[in-house]
């Protein structure tokens, strides 16, 4: 993903992850939402593919989102 996302942004990302993703995206959002600042990073650095595919670009986001 080109852009830095917003924290609003990312909460809603992680949120279509949950919600319209797998078993391994439900997972991963539910880690996100339990992990400190640092940890946040690290998933969001590890799955940029995960951001690109569930992101503000997506038709997930605003299934959820709009």
């Amino acid at each position: 993903m080109s852009t830095t996302l917003s924290r609003t942004d990312l909460h809603r990302t992680f949120l279509a992850m949950e919600r319209h993703g797998g078993g391994f995206c439900a997972r991963l959002a539910a880690a996100w939402y339990a992990a400190d600042p640092g940890n946040k990073q690290r998933i969001e650095a590890a799955f940029p593919h995960l951001l690109e595919d569930f992101g503000p670009d997506s038709r997930y986001f605003y299934l959820q989102n709009n």
